[in-house]
């Protein structure tokens, strides 16, 4: 496919922009030199220290003057962004924001295609129909050409609001691979000294999450403790903040096991290689995950995962037997059970953690670029008339 590198195309960066996302628009950048990026400020419940670099020249920023402080503010700031550059090609950061909806409309009435990112799948919340029934009706099927998703879960979910397979693109979330592959090398070369700096007992899982209900730690305390009461002896190093904090750190506080809970608080990212390279085993057990990119960068350090049923990144990411296992996150005996299992000695870890290398090997930053280039050149050919057709008479 011969590309068109000069194209005009905004990309919506999402609110909570960190060094992954980054890594991403850098790869867009490079094929597409007129690549302009929106980022939409929300309020950032995570402490990413990042700065856009190279990027900065384009990218603009809304929401940072006071009058983009709400959202008429913001969405007339972002269609002032799409008047003046005109591009032919928008690519939304999904559609529960207003400013989203906004350019999306913008780009049906000027003829632009637009792309939607989106990562959100049937199972990660509850659906109700008539929310349903306007999301398909009212903007999906009118505004979007096509969309580029995380994975097979947030496919099928597209297609169920009108939006055919053949113009939906996987791949869309991908970590840095080569980085944490080697900053975890690196990390165990020296393992004596992280532990160390960073009081890591020797053998524990890892779970790296925000400290909020969904990620559904509470739970996965009750089942360490379970764990320990059964007998088993690694410990459990918790990476991560939120509201929630208080709450887990008292729980672990109040058991007879809490000695053995480490709650690291938020690190920056390039101190989370040490953390998942040093660990037995990633855990992660949200009931409310519509991918789980931590996933991917425990894969990338070469680490077994035991990943919830309710994450998008399932079936691509987690596979039974292979580089870890899949769980029910309501099923704290179980959980237990699996804990013990992994780490009891009858499982090869070692191989575990090369299978998800392996795994992981197929979703990298080149891929990533492939499939955004790939979407965006034969949503060009096809998007419009695709769209077209959606017209009632």
């Amino acid at each position: 496919m011969i590309s068109n590198l000069r194209r005009k195309i905004v990309c919506f960066a999402p609110g909570k922009l960190g060094p992954q996302h980054l890594a991403r628009f850098q790869k867009g950048s490079g094929v597409y030199p007129n690549l302009l990026i929106v980022n939409v400020l929300e309020d950032d419940p995570r402490g990413w220290l990042t700065e856009p670099g190279p990027l900065a020249e384009r990218m603009v920023v809304v929401g940072q003057h006071p009058a983009e402080q709400n959202k008429i503010g913001k969405i007339r700031a972002v269609l002032r962004v799409l008047n003046e550059h005109r591009p032919e090609v928008v690519i939304l950061a999904g559609y529960n924001d207003c400013t989203q909806v906004a350019a999306g409309l913008w780009a049906r009435k000027m003829g632009a295609v637009c792309i939607m990112q989106s990562d959100t799948w049937a199972g990660d919340r509850p659906r109700y129909w008539l929310k349903e029934f306007i999301k398909r009706h009212l903007f999906i099927q009118p505004c979007i050409d096509a969309a580029f998703v995380p994975g097979e879960r947030a496919s099928h979910y597209l297609q169920s609001l009108g939006i055919p397979s053949t113009a939906i693109w996987q791949g869309a979330y991908v970590a840095d691979n080569e980085y944490f592959s080697r900053k975890s090398q690196e990390a165990r070369d020296q393992a004596a000294s992280w532990q160390s700096r960073l009081d890591l007992p020797a053998d524990y899982f890892l779970s790296v999450a925000r400290l909020s209900p969904e990620k559904n730690l509470l739970r996965l305390l009750q089942a360490f403790g379970r764990y320990r009461e059964m007998g088993g002896d690694w410990s459990l190093v918790i990476v991560g903040s939120g509201p929630q904090e208080n709450q887990l750190r008292q729980v672990a506080r109040s058991a007879r096991w809490g000695s053995q809970v480490r709650f690291a608080g938020w690190r920056q990212y390039e101190q989370l290689p040490a953390y998942y390279a040093l660990a037995r085993c990633f855990v992660l057990p949200s009931l409310v995950e519509p991918w789980g990119l931590v996933v991917n960068e425990a894969m990338a350090c070469g680490a077994p995962v035991l990943v919830s049923r309710k994450c998008g990144c399932l079936p691509e990411l987690g596979r039974s037997d292979i580089n870890g296992f899949d769980f029910d996150p309501y099923d704290t005996e179980a959980l237990a059970h699996l804990l013990r299992r992994v780490s009891r000695g009858s499982l090869d870890l070692a191989a575990m953690g090369k299978a998800s290398r392996k795994i992981i090997a197929g979703l990298t930053l080149d891929t990533w670029g492939q499939a955004f280039q790939d979407c965006i050149e034969t949503t060009m050919l096809v998007g419009k008339d695709r769209s077209l057709s959606n017209e009632k008479p």
